[in-house]
């Protein structure tokens, strides 16, 4: 099995090229391919297979843990760059093609360095939802038809103010004075549990350092911090735009890089950022048998 490592702004995956639908990529498969010691290393699994609509290739995405995932906006970005630079799918004139995932299909568009090569690609990541049955997210008080709270949940005592919206996957964003002092460790992975989210929950930390820009830091659902997440950037900036606390073009400065995102309310969600190949190679026989057996599991 031949695999490519690539990354956007740090958030790293195994891509597997399957445009034949032949791979059986299981759940005990993925969490061996991302054990950073015993595996390749990475936050994610990403089979690249046939799209199942007018798209140039469907992003299966697994998280670490194995579970599936409706969306990935690195993710994406990482696709694109790779069908393009591998001649596998062509842009059209406006350099844009279009992803299939399971949230949707995905138009991007690329834009190519000196070298011929995808440097950069803006995601149209959709619009996103802020009705609490469509994240989905059961609030603790009733909430108004039409209105985009910050949401209060009690945690262990704590009450936060978190804004619940779906960028097509689940965010809780919480507001943060210094991101960098965040209990991103603490508070994420009982966020991502919590029975106000029946389908689990990325949860991000966001500080505002100006109406243009903003850091952030973010728990994934099913792998824990990482060092961006695109879906996570918009979430933040379309939470935050919603309490006048942005405007409508914004630098979302994560520990991996930057991703611009440009919203303008009631419209679509644009998220601009790198794309970078890593490496490829080959998987040896021996250990992926091992691993699809589970033995790597059982070993650790």
């Amino acid at each position: 099995m031949e695999f490519l490592k690539a990354h956007g702004t740090g958030n790293d995956f195994v891509v597997l090229v399957d445009l034949d639908d032949r791979l059986e990529v299981s759940p005990v498969l993925v969490r061996a391919l991302c054990d950073r010691r015993r595996g390749v290393g990475a936050d994610g699994v990403i089979r690249i297979g046939a799209p199942r609509s007018a798209a140039a290739a469907f992003m299966d995405y697994r998280n670490a843990d194995g579970s599936t995932v409706e969306m990935c906006g690195n993710g994406v970005r990482v696709v694109a760059k790779l069908l393009v630079d591998h001649g596998l799918a062509a842009p059209d004139e406006a350099s844009t093609l279009r992803i299939d995932t399971r949230a949707g299909v995905r138009p991007v568009t690329v834009r190519q360095g000196p070298d011929g090569r995808v440097a950069e690609v803006t995601v149209d990541m959709g619009v996103p939802e802020f009705d609490p049955a469509q994240v989905p997210f059961v609030p603790e008080q009733p909430v108004s038809a039409g209105r985009e709270p910050r949401h209060r949940l009690e945690l262990d005592g704590r009450v936060l103010e978190l804004t619940a919206v779906s960028m097509g996957n689940p965010h809780a964003v919480l507001p943060a004075a210094d991101v960098g002092r965040a209990p991103v460790g603490e508070i994420g992975p009982q966020l991502e549990r919590h029975p106000s989210f029946p389908a689990g929950v990325n949860v991000g930390f966001a500080e505002v350092a100006g109406p243009d820009r903003i850091r952030l830091r973010v728990w994934e659902r099913g792998v824990g911090e990482t060092a961006a997440c695109g879906t996570g950037a918009c979430a933040a900036v379309v939470a935050l735009q919603a309490t006048s606390e942005v405007g409508e073009q914004v630098a979302v400065d994560l520990p991996g890089g930057r991703l611009t995102v440009s919203y303008r309310a009631g419209g679509r969600v644009l998220m601009t950022g790198p794309a970078v190949e890593v490496a490829g190679g080959r998987l040896c026989t021996a250990w992926l048998e091992a691993a699809r057996r589970g033995e790597l599991e059982a070993a650790s």
